[in-house]
């Protein structure tokens, strides 16, 4: 099932890309504030629909996390060239999605099962979006206090995300 409303809701925030991307180049922080509102919504609304709706799927549990991880991306490498955040951060949010990424890959080819977000890999891309938010409008230290939480929170739901990876490859099945 492709075309139901919580995949298309999914869809609507990976094409956000595009705009958030044109909103951060141009420095207009009414522009971030709305699409990053928009798009946090559409992120809670896919999911209570794929749930009420009995609609969770293969497909939305694919394009779910990659919507996120294209919105928080295009968002991350937009404000490193600007110089908003540090190169490091950057490659800490690249580093972690890729890994994410390819391992759920290999699980699908390796085991024909395709594994869901889990919680900690949520809360960590809600601090990583929100340090970006904070980066894009400016809030000073409040952004650097976020910024390195969100890496410990992306050290800890990388960690999780291994250990689940592994203990499903090494699983009898």
């Amino acid at each position: 099932m492709i075309w139901t409303l919580s995949n298309i809701l999914s869809m609507l925030r990976g094409v956000m890309v595009i705009p958030i991307s044109f909103a951060l180049w141009n420095h207009n922080t009414f522009a971030i504030a709305v699409i990053c509102i928009a798009a946090t919504f559409s992120d809670i609304l896919d999911g209570y629909f794929a749930r009420k709706l009995n609609q969770i799927s293969a497909v939305g549990k694919i394009l779910d996390p990659l919507a996120d991880k294209l919105f928080v991306g295009a968002m991350a490498v937009v404000l490193a060239i600007q110089g908003a955040v540090p190169l490091w951060f950057l490659g800490g949010v690249i580093i972690r999605d890729v890994v994410i990424f390819s391992g759920g890959i290999y699980v699908k080819n390796k085991r024909g099962i395709i594994l869901p977000s889990n919680y900690i890999g949520k809360i960590s891309v809600v601090f990583i979006a929100l340090t970006l938010l904070g980066a894009a409008l400016e809030w000073g230290s409040i952004t650097t206090y976020l910024m390195w939480i969100s890496f410990v929170a992306m050290i800890i739901s990388l960690a999780g995300y291994t250990k689940r990876f592994f203990k499903v490859i090494n699983s009898k099945q």
